[in-house]
């Protein structure tokens, strides 16, 4: 099936789209060093999903959706890696109130500590 020349730039424009969106991740992961709200499990099925499709594609010689699945993959093997890497990490903010049961530090809006469990504020 050919794609028209505008349906297929606009398909290339959504791959980097799609990339660049996972490499913004990346970027903010790098500059908080906080991955708390992020799942590993997730990011992991993700992962293994893009590889089964990148396969498919490979197979169907499918250039335009190998390339999407190659450079949706590679971003979200860095943030498992970055996940991996901090997951004892936490970015500090001096606003933040601090739990009454362990004194950890919670976010404004929690109502209940991640920590303990507890009400904590």
């Amino acid at each position: 099936m050919h794609l028209g020349p505008v349906l297929t730039g606009i398909s290339w424009a959504a791959i980097c789209i799609l990339s660049v969106s996972y490499w913004f991740q990346i970027w903010k992961i790098h500059v908080h060093k906080e991955v708390r709200d992020l799942s590993l499990s997730y990011n992991i099925l993700l992962a293994i999903g893009f590889g089964i499709l990148g396969v498919t594609a490979y197979a169907e010689r499918s250039v335009i959706f190998l390339v999407k699945q190659i450079m949706t993959t590679l971003p979200v093997i860095v943030i498992i890696g970055q996940i991996m890497y901090h997951q004892g990490d936490r970015w500090h903010d001096e606003d933040d109130a601090h739990c009454r049961n362990c004194d950890e530090e919670q976010e404004i809006y929690w109502s209940f500590c991640p920590f303990c469990g507890r009400r904590g504020k």
